[in-house]
Formats: C-alpha cells, sequence, structure tokens
C-alpha cells in the first residue's frame, strides 16, 4: 500500500506549524502571518482525512469510524473542533481562533527581533535603588481555540491534532500492510 501521497500532508501540516511557532515567539509584527499559517495548516491536516477516503476509500471509510469511536472524548472533540474551524476559515470569514494580549517582563540587555531590529534596555537596577517600579514590558499576541470550553494555546491545540493525525495514519498502515 503506498500511502506516500497521505504522509506529505501530515508534513506539510508540521512546516506551517512550526512556522506558526516562530510566528508566536514575535513581539512585534503583523498578526496575517500567523493567520496564514494557521489557515495553511488546518488545510493540509484536513487533507489527510480527504487522501485516505480518496486512495483508500473502501478500507478506510468503515476503519476511520471504528478508529473514531476508539478515542478519548477528548481527543474525538479536538479533531472535531479544529475541522470545523479548518471549515469556518475556508468557506466563512476565517479562524474563530481567539487573539489575546499577554505582558511580556524584559529584563536590561540588548533584545533582536527576526526582522534584525533591535531595541536595548538600561536604566538603574531597582533592587539597589529600593525602588519598586516593575522590569520594562511588551505587550505580546496570544493566540488559542476554546475547545470543549477550555481554552488551549493555538500551537498546542495544532500539535495535538497533528500527533493525532500522525498516529490515524501509522495505525490504518498497520492495520492494512
Amino acid at each position: 500500500m503506498d500511502l506516500s501521497n497521505v504522509h506529505k500532508k501530515p508534513r506539510e501540516a508540521g512546516f506551517f506549524l512550526d512556522a506558526m511557532w516562530h510566528e508566536e515567539q514575535r513581539i512585534v509584527g503583523y498578526k496575517e502571518p500567523f493567520d496564514f499559517y494557521l489557515s495553511a495548516f488546518l488545510s493540509a491536516g484536513r487533507t489527510v482525512d480527504y487522501r485516505l477516503r480518496h486512495e483508500q476509500g473502501t478500507l478506510y471509510r468503515p476503519w476511520r469510524k471504528a478508529w473514531d469511536k476508539k478515542l478519548p472524548t477528548k481527543a474525538r472533540g479536538l479533531i472535531e473542533d479544529l475541522i470545523i474551524d479548518r471549515n469556518i476559515e475556508v468557506h466563512e470569514n476565517g479562524s474563530s481562533r481567539n487573539v489575546g494580549h499577554e505582558d511580556i517582563p524584559l529584563g536590561y540587555g540588548e533584545y533582536r527581533f527576526s526582522d534584525g531590529s533591535k531595541i536595548e534596555i538600561s536604566g538603574t537596577p531597582s533592587p539597589l535603588s529600593g525602588d519598586n517600579t516593575p522590569p520594562a514590558s511588551v505587550r505580546g499576541r496570544t493566540y488559542s481555540f476554546t475547545i470543549a470550553g477550555v481554552e488551549r494555546k493555538a500551537t498546542d491545540a495544532c500539535r495535538d491534532y497533528l500527533d493525532l493525525l500522525n498516529r490515524m495514519v501509522a495505525q490504518f498502515e498497520a492495520d492494512h500492510s
């Protein structure tokens, strides 16, 4: 059984997940690159199932129903929620991921950004002066999904989804080799 076309899609999703993770680490920049990578990740992930249905339909369809029934509720919910989000992203008005902000404390020193720019933070260290001034901070973006009523970091949810897709493909191969 040649599933090389199927195996390509989880690798593609992994590529976009890695890009999302790097984009998430940026302190400055636009939010659109994260959204672009998320959209590509969701599409690549969904295509794993489509390819199996297309290439192995008579074997895959009943196998997939049985595999889904064996999944823990939490895993099944994650797959369902990200499939729904992919459909909203592609066919409606964009992903339902949440965008928030968090303060990222900065110590004294030089910080370089991915675009090559840098900032330097200096001053009198507050512990020596008795000053209780909090350290400098910047507002960074956070991305999350609400899955089964629980807020989850988007990259963590996507990583778990990708792990499930890889397990699914490996199990399908093992059961039909």
